[in-house]
């Protein structure tokens, strides 16, 4: 008998990984975004303020795409979670990218303000989903319940 459909548990596993990457996620984007605002202003003013604060939330809602995008491929096969994983990181590099280059030359947005919080975010919420994966602890093996195990 073979089954070529997901493993048994592998929805649970995926909304635990998913859950644990948007919070470590959300988290270090707003702390790491109230960190770049805070030091847009002191050496910027205004102009920094706005370019930081927008950069952060855009960042920081864009890091939430990976585990969104893994919570809806939960019954997939696990190379189609994986893939939506990689799909995540890909377009939202892309989408920090557009942000940068369209409002880059923004009368009331200072543009290094705005590229350094991008970059600075998008690294900080990425080590964290990374970070969140790691530290998860998830048996992987046979069904204890089986009776082969």
């Amino acid at each position: 008998m073979t089954y070529d459909g997901p493993a048994v548990g592998q929805a649970q596993v995926i909304r635990r990984l998913a859950g644990s990457m948007a919070r470590g996620a959300a988290l270090v984007g707003v702390v790491t975004s109230l960190v770049c605002v805070a030091v847009a202003a002191v050496s910027v003013g205004a102009s920094g303020v706005y370019g930081a604060a927008f950069a952060g939330v855009v960042a920081t809602a864009s890091a939430l795409l990976t585990p969104l995008l893994m919570l809806r491929t939960t019954t997939l096969d696990p190379a189609a979670v994986m893939l939506a994983s990689f799909v995540g990181l890909a377009t939202k590099a892309i989408v920090l990218l557009i942000v940068l280059f369209t409002l880059g030359n923004g009368s009331g947005l200072h543009r290094m303000s705005l590229a350094v919080t991008l970059l600075v975010v998008f690294v900080a919420t990425t080590a964290a989903e990374a970070w969140a994966g790691h530290k998860i602890k998830i048996l992987i093996g046979s069904d204890p319940a089986s009776s082969g195990a």
